[in-house]
């Protein structure tokens, strides 16, 4: 089972990803093919479809639920108006899509709009309707309270019309009519009806000036007769009073050359052709949106249930040029627009080339000034340089220390006479290629030859003592402190050491640690005296008893017919009390040899019942309860067996004689085994008196006693045993009175607990 498991789990994994990777490919695929109509009011070169078609296209491209075909069919109602042209174009229509299934069309003006209307009984009945650009607020309420907002909805220009006006009057606030200009043609009537609705509001601050339904050249020269406190507002002009039809943008740029007051208009498409700006509606965003509402219909949604759209179709812009030319300021301008064909300043224009001319100056002038100063550096450098040679083999020579320098090959580059010294040489140059192994003794030279290795590799070391050897063969002791030295690409050239003699710093430390061994055997002795009434008592109760079995025994043994099954038990008591004796006298001995420090792992459950064993006698005579309280799952620790035991003697010795003033009833010692983490801790807590605060921070010092015939050694010794163990030991005074003395050290770990 567990084997089909492990195939299981990562089959399951690839087949997740799989689907993961898979999954956003079919994603991306569209799915249900749709058809849509955009069928536009105007001829196929008028740049206002153009944008409109732009944002239909983009929306279309970028959806994932229908794949849209679009169709594009163009009224150009400007040109070829009446109702012979629509009923032409309804039947030209009507036999082109026979064949086809349309989803929805898009009418592109309120001139498409009415065609559709017209004709849809028996061109495209049941089709969706999308009123793209209605310019006549007028208009889209008649169509919102018609039968025909079932299946029809749409967007509608209008709404910012009054914004522009109000944005126009900021700019020229001392603005006292308005020109309004449009054409004949029937988009032309539609926007017509929609500025003057919108004007209508200002009645009384402002007069309206018709310029509308004129020929060009009359509406040309009336423009360039207006009083300058005029401002002109341009709808579209597709067709003039004398029919001659017009791109309105190209129209738009004629009225703008020949105007004396400024020009606004609504649409993006007019911006660079002569309009100031403002917020100005977006045709591509309303294609956009137009394009949306197709898909939501397309989607399920009927159309009545979309409202009228267009409020957010608009775009913030001016033309820098028209703002120059009419001098008006930037702060009247809308927060946040953008200004458009920014005619650039002289530093603009020619930035690049002015920089870059004095770029070049700077440069060489620096180039000219950095050689000056690095041929001036380099002969100060040189001067540093033999300044500092000096300096270094001054340093050198005087240190303290024996330096030697050591190449990537171990052998000597370069040392200090203090180094030829040390090691027995007159002079440094005998020390020069002489591998640096050779000043080490052969026991500790392979030690030595790693270090290296790894000196060599990039390793930084810790200081390091080393058996030396001189010239001579004589040994001394030695301490290296090695410094790796790189090049400019970091790789490793070799190392410094320095060295130091510290054989007499050694002999003093083994002085002190002989001179401490003897002391803890010295106290350990006095503390077995202490322990010596107790002691000769626990022994002569099995040495008692043993006498007594052996008396028995012989009694027994006189018999004509001894028993001899009872004389065994007799002589099994006798084995037990030697066994009993035997033990009291091995604690003893262990406690009282002089011998060598030896560090093995050790349980401190198993070290506190041996020693609680040894004091119990004492216990009993003082009338001192003993409690261990021991814990599982004990990590072992590494140290001296007998070292701690002394400790652990003296802190339960020290608690017995603090509750000597104490009621009998009322001694206990309780001994606590703790493991926290790394650390293994071992207390001894009594009932006494406690230990004064005054006198608290003082108890490990060499000669403090509280005790009236006290030397004051043990708690040092004690602390100095702990320590020399890597541990750590506190006293501090319990809230329901005595104290407690608590020993903390570190478990073993890794190959040091095995």
């Amino acid at each position: 089972m567990k084997h089909i498991s492990r195939f299981i789990l990562p089959a399951l994994l690839v087949l997740l990803l799989v689907i993961l990777l898979v999954q956003p490919l079919y994603a991306a695929e569209p799915g249900e093919e749709k058809r849509v109509l955009i069928l536009f009011s105007e001829d196929k070169s008028h740049p206002a479809h153009e944008m409109t078609e732009r944002g239909i296209r983009e929306v279309f491209r970028s959806d994932k639920l229908f794949k849209v075909q679009l169709f594009t069919e163009y009224l150009d109602v400007s040109r070829f108006g009446g109702i012979s042209h629509a009923r032409t174009m309804a039947d030209y229509l009507r036999r082109k899509y026979s064949g086809k299934e349309i989803h929805a069309i898009i009418a592109v003006y309120p001139a498409a709009v009415e065609f559709l209307l017209a004709e849809r009984r028996e061109l495209f009945p049941e089709v969706p309707i999308i009123a793209s650009e209605m310019t006549n607020k007028g208009y889209a309420e008649k169509l919102e309270r018609s039968v025909a907002r079932r299946f029809l909805t749409g967007t509608i220009i209008e709404a910012d019309i009054t914004d522009l006006i109000d944005a126009a009057l900021r700019m020229r606030p001392k603005t006292k009519y308005v020109a309004l200009v449009a054409g004949t043609a029937p988009n032309d009537i539609f926007g017509d009806t929609a500025f003057r609705t919108a004007i209508r509001p200002y009645s009384g601050r402002i007069d309206l000036i018709d310029l509308t339904k004129l020929s060009m050249e009359e509406t040309l020269s009336r423009v360039g007769s207006l009083p300058p406190d005029t401002i002109v507002l341009y709808e579209t002009i597709f067709m003039d009073g004398d029919g001659k039809i017009f791109v309105p943008r190209e129209a738009l740029s004629l009225i703008s050359r020949a105007s004396k007051v400024p020009v606004f208009g609504l649409y993006e498409s007019y911006l660079g052709f002569g309009i100031v700006g403002g917020r100005l509606a977006s045709l591509e965003k309303h294609g956009k949106e137009a394009a949306a509402m197709a898909l939501r219909i397309m989607g399920g949604e009927s159309p009545a249930a979309i409202p009228f759209g267009g409020d957010q179709a608009y775009v913030s812009a001016y033309d820098w040029r028209e703002l120059k030319r009419w001098n008006i300021p930037e702060p009247a301008l809308l927060a946040g627009a953008e200004i458009l064909y920014r005619t650039p300043s002289l530093w603009e224009k020619y930035k690049l080339a002015i920089i870059g001319t004095v770029s070049l100056i700077i440069v060489e002038t620096c180039l000219i000034l950095w050689l000056l100063i690095t041929i001036l550096r380099r002969r100060e450098a040189e001067r540093s340089l033999r300044a500092s040679e000096e300096r270094y083999r001054m340093l050198f020579e005087s240190a303290p220390e024996g330096i030697v320098l050591i190449g990537a090959d171990g052998h000597v580059r370069n040392a200090n006479s203090l180094q030829a010294s040390l090691y027995g040489y007159e002079s440094p140059r005998q020390l020069d290629g002489i591998s640096a192994l050779l000043f080490v003794s052969d026991t500790d030279r392979e030690r030595a030859a790693l270090n290296m290795r790894d000196l060599l590799q990039g390793k930084e070391l810790p200081d390091r003592i080393y058996t030396a050897v001189r010239r001579d063969g004589t040994e001394f002791v030695v301490e290296v402190t090695s410094v790796i030295i790189r090049g400019s690409r970091q790789e490793v050239q070799g190392y410094l050491c320095l060295t130091r003699d510290i054989t007499k710093s050694k002999e003093d430390e083994g002085e002190r640690i002989r001179l401490r061994h003897e002391l803890a055997h010295l106290s350990r002795i006095m503390t077995m005296n202490e322990l010596s009434t107790s002691l000769a008592h626990e022994i002569n109760q099995p040495l008692g008893a043993i006498l007594r079995n052996a008396e028995a025994a012989e009694l027994f043994l006189q018999a004509s017919s001894p028993d001899l099954e009872e004389v065994r038990a007799i002589l099994a008591d006798i084995r037990k009390d030697d066994q009993r004796a035997g033990a009291v006298i091995d604690r003893m001995r262990s406690l009282l040899k002089q011998r060598e420090v030896e560090h093995t792992l050790l349980d401190l459950n198993l070290l506190a019942g041996e020693i609680i064993t040894l004091v119990i006698p004492e216990a009993n005579s003082r009338k001192v309860r003993l409690a261990l309280e021991p814990v599982s799952s004990l990590p072992p620790v590494r140290g001296d067996r007998v070292q701690l035991q002394q400790v652990l003697l003296n802190l339960l010795l020290n608690a017995m004689d603090a509750m000597n003033d104490s009621a009998p009833d009322g001694r206990r010692i309780t001994v606590g085994v703790q493991a926290r983490g790394s650390q293994v801790k071992i207390a001894v807590s009594d009932t006494g008196h406690g230990i004064p605060a005054d006198k608290l921070t003082h108890v490990f010092e060499p000669f403090f006693s509280t005790k009236p015939n006290g030397l004051g050694m043990g708690l040092a010794i004690s602390r100095s045993i702990i320590e020399a163990h890597g541990g750590s030991i506190r006293a501090k005074n319990n809230d329901a009175g005595g104290a407690t003395f608590t020993i903390t050290l570190t478990a073993a770990e890794g190959d040091d607990a095995k």
